[in-house]
């Protein structure tokens, strides 16, 4: 049986937000070290256009971290699936002929779908859309600049 309940937030997340209950931190938790992620090599040119854009974004808001740089590719090449299919519905249509001559939905909408689901779910993990962003809250320049201590400007 999997974990119940919402996923406990990181220290680091819980001290930016002004959770005050210290007793409630984990004061064991494993701190990233400092430093981007490196994009591999063999990943595409339109894969690395989204990972360079992604990373420099995560990077001003002082949480790209190394440790990060699988599940980042997961929403690069997810980001790439979902314009590719996007592009291709754009110019094929929802609706295609099918095999008896009716209309059928364009199978490529199921890959847009999901590719969609898969970047909503990265993107609130990164603190990459509006909603995410509202509940971290930066004070006196924390995350900016101090890449290697989660803690720092916290008081």
């Amino acid at each position: 049986m999997g974990r119940r309940g919402v996923p406990p937030k990181p220290t680091a997340l819980r001290i930016i937000e002004g959770d005050r209950h210290t007793e409630r931190y984990n004061h064991h938790e494993p701190v990233p070290r400092s430093g981007r992620p490196e994009c591999p090599d063999d990943v595409a040119d339109a894969v690395r256009e989204v990972w360079d854009y992604t990373v420099a974004e995560l990077a001003a808001m002082g949480i790209a971290h190394a440790c990060d740089r699988d599940t980042l590719i997961c929403y690069c090449e997810a980001v790439v699936a979902h314009r590719r299919a996007s592009a291709l519905v754009a110019k094929t249509g929802v609706l295609q002929k099918g095999l008896h001559g009716g209309f059928v939905r364009n199978p490529a909408l199921v890959i847009q779908r999901d590719s969609a689901h898969v970047i909503r779910a990265f993107a609130q993990e990164f603190g990459l859309t509006p909603s995410a962003r509202t509940r971290i809250e930066q004070r006196d320049g924390a995350g900016r600049g101090d890449e290697g201590n989660p803690f720092a400007g916290t008081g």
